[in-house]
């Protein structure tokens, strides 16, 4: 019975340890979380924090952001609600800068945007905070059907993401405009019939050729010429497409792609033609920062990184403001072939500077007017 009793008790261990065996290897192993995985679980715990709504300015008109916005919560059900406001100008973010500074204040929005001319005297001052993940960390761990995030789109320094592009080109009232006189370049803005007839924005929108070494003699001395050929300031891109499309200015150079195309396909104007130079000056615009003691940093971060990628396709429908390489962007058809001039984080950091030569070349005593 003894000697039954021990290979009993022997057969027992070895068929617990095949079992054991046979569980390990069944077992499926847990799988650590992604950057991107990480993001929107810190995002997620942010926003239930906050009830499930955030704030959010941007320079973005209520049109073109609503249904973007719209797309974003489809993407991230547990932000329930997102009270959008549109910034306009650069004067809010001077008060903002003096009220940053002090103690304890946090920004009014929980995602906001920082007007450009302002963006180097916020990041000296101290007030922009690197994100809670690496930018290219999050952006190697996207899902695979998303669109791949490129590199130019990120601050080398690991400070923002661009979030949009800012195509310029010039625009002409096709009923004032005709056969060959319609513009095909950025030469035809100097034409001499054009004399005391052309408008541009009293607010740089050329800062792309500014910074580009291989475009920036010739731009220059393309604003010296067009000042000596009676250019007209506009105050603002929607003032140019306006006087444009009333007829009361024959054309405008420098004009916003989105600009533009907002007037054409939302309000129906049809005296309005949007013609795209090469080479196309580019800025990526609408850089999100994560400001220093922010509400929820993750959720900055998160909305950036949706934007530059999934978010293009709604970015492009809705906003006009796709990178033009992207094949689903409104402008993508219009740049095809072109030569894009690029104003990147680092052309961003000189717009001060841009601004001052601009004003100089034209003789601006103060830059004015929306984007």
């Amino acid at each position: 019975m003894s000697d039954l009793g021990s290979l009993s008790r022997k057969l027992g261990m070895y068929l617990g340890a095949a079992a054991g065996i046979a569980l390990l290897a069944g077992a499926q192993p847990v799988q650590a979380q992604t950057a991107y995985e990480k993001l929107v679980a810190a995002s997620k715990a942010e926003v239930d924090k906050l009830g499930g709504t955030i704030k959010m300015a941007l320079d973005w008109p209520d049109e073109d952001a609503k249904p973007v916005l719209t797309e974003f919560m489809k993407t991230y059900n547990f932000v329930k609600k997102i009270d959008f406001e549109r910034e306009t100008g650069i004067d809010p973010f001077g008060r903002y800068l003096i009220s940053f500074k002090q103690p304890g204040v946090t920004a009014p929005y929980d995602v906001m945007h920082i007007a450009s001319e302002y963006e180097q005297q916020y990041l000296e001052a101290g007030l922009f905070t690197k994100p809670p993940f690496d930018y290219k960390e999050v952006a190697a761990s996207l899902p695979k059907d998303w669109p791949a995030l490129n590199a130019a789109n990120l601050d080398p320094n690991g400070y923002f993401v661009s979030t949009t592009a800012n195509t310029r080109g010039i625009i002409y009232n096709p009923n004032v405009v005709r056969g060959n006189d319609v513009p095909k370049n950025w030469a035809d803005c100097l034409d001499p019939k054009w004399k005391g007839k052309v408008m541009i924005d009293a607010r740089n929108k050329m800062q792309a050729f500014q910074y580009d070494q291989k475009q920036r003699p010739i731009f220059m001395k393309w604003f010296d010429d067009l000042y000596k050929n009676g250019v007209v300031l506009g105050r603002g891109q929607a003032q140019l497409v306006e006087k444009v499309g009333s007829g009361e200015f024959p054309i405008a150079c420098g004009v916003n792609y989105h600009t533009t195309y907002r007037a054409i396909e939302n309000d129906g104007v049809k005296t309005i033609r949007f013609v795209m130079p090469d080479p196309i000056p580019l800025e990526f615009a609408t850089r999100l920062f994560v400001l220093k003691n922010s509400r929820p940093p993750a959720t900055t971060e998160l909305f950036g990184i949706w934007a530059v990628t999934a978010g293009q396709e709604a970015i492009g429908k809705y906003a006009w403001r796709g990178m033009p390489w992207n094949p689903k962007a409104h402008n993508y058809e219009a740049s095809k072939g072109k030569a894009v001039v690029l104003c990147d984080a680092e052309c961003a950091l000189k717009f001060e500077d841009f601004e001052k030569e601009y004003q100089q070349a034209f003789k601006i005593p103060v830059a004015g007017g929306n984007r």
